[in-house]
């Protein structure tokens, strides 16, 4: 007999945005993780229902030797993790960080395509 399918494994998976930054968003904070989420949502053509930001700011950081405004970030998904994609979300997180200082060539983002088997949810992986 073979084990059923668990619901999960037909699920589109949660893409997530994971940023550290050392400047102060200040009282945008909560607007700026409405504005990527639904960047990520529109840029992975999945439901914003299952993405996930997280922005750390005023955080202490250092890129090529300078402490100058910087962000370096993470994106995880099931799938969508493409050259078009990922510059896409680049150029959208550099967008919401360029008035605080944050210089383009000052962005790292790192995009990760996890199998299903390695992202979990709900007491199960999406591979079941």
């Amino acid at each position: 007999s073979t084990t059923p399918r668990h619901p999960h494994c037909d699920l589109p998976g949660d893409p997530s945005l994971i940023l550290t930054t050392n400047v102060d968003l200040g009282n945008d904070k909560g607007d700026i993780l409405k504005q990527l989420s639904a960047l990520v949502a529109k840029v992975t053509k999945k439901p914003e229902s299952y993405v996930a930001v997280c922005i750390t700011d005023n955080a202490d950081m250092i890129f090529g030797g300078s402490t100058d405004p910087l962000a370096l970030g993470c994106v995880y998904s099931l799938g969508a993790i493409n050259m078009e994609n990922n510059g896409a979300i680049q150029s959208g997180v550099t967008d919401a960080l360029e008035k605080y200082g944050v210089a383009e060539g000052r962005i790292y983002i790192n995009f990760f395509d996890v199998p299903r088997e390695n992202l979990g949810w709900n007491r199960a992986t999406f591979a079941g």
